[in-house]
């Protein structure tokens, strides 16, 4: 019995290395507020076995008066490339702050409380704002944002280079370099955030 431990080893892990290899792709930026350091931001792809799975985090602390820390962690699943599920949690100085997601039930998106959101969006999603940075929107004149929970207008401005303006009237501008997101700029009108690629 001894003897077929280590058999039994070897065993799992040769037919465990035939199982579906992950691909893994990630980007990560600084964020700067007016030119100024103020955090990081991560993005996270994991492709398996025709699903997608993206993690996107966001570590930030400002203030002029009274320094606060925040911090959003947004998780985005795709299933043969449609969405089927998102989860939003937002932290200020370490307390959760809000929390939002939704799935398909196979008719609609509804809320993970189980309320309807028809008039949120119906339609099944293809691409969301989770998408942006890997995949360049070509083609394409509105994409769902999960923060929002609906889809918004997405306008091209430049040679590769696309609009989304926000219901809170700020406007994003993403920015490609061969197939690439090269930069990205969060236009309020207090202020303009800037996410720099590191990686």
């Amino acid at each position: 019995m001894r003897n077929l431990i280590p058999l039994l080893f070897v065993g799992l892990i040769t037919l465990s290395s035939f199982g579906p290899s992950a691909k893994v792709e990630s980007c990560n930026y600084q964020v700067l507020l007016d030119g100024r350091l103020i955090g990081t931001y991560s993005v996270n792809k994991t492709d398996i076995n025709g699903t997608s799975n993206f993690r996107v985090e966001t570590n930030t602390a400002a203030g002029l008066i009274r320094r606060a820390e925040h911090k959003s962690v947004m998780i985005s699943s795709y299933e043969q490339s449609k969405l089927i599920s998102f989860d939003l949690k937002t932290w200020v100085n370490q307390k959760l702050e809000s929390s939002s997601g939704i799935c398909w039930d196979g008719n609609q998106y509804v809320k993970q409380n189980g309320a309807d959101l028809p008039q949120v969006c119906v339609k099944m999603v293809t691409y969301s704002s989770a998408c942006l940075y890997f995949e360049e929107p070509v083609n394409m004149d509105s994409l769902f944002y999960e923060k929002y929970g609906r889809e918004l207008e997405l306008s091209e401005f430049g040679d590769h280079q696309y609009e989304i303006e926000l219901p809170n009237a700020s406007k994003e501008r993403y920015t490609y370099q061969n197939g690439k997101l090269n930069s990205v700029e969060i236009v309020q009108s207090f202020a303009t955030i800037t996410l720099r690629p590191t990686s």
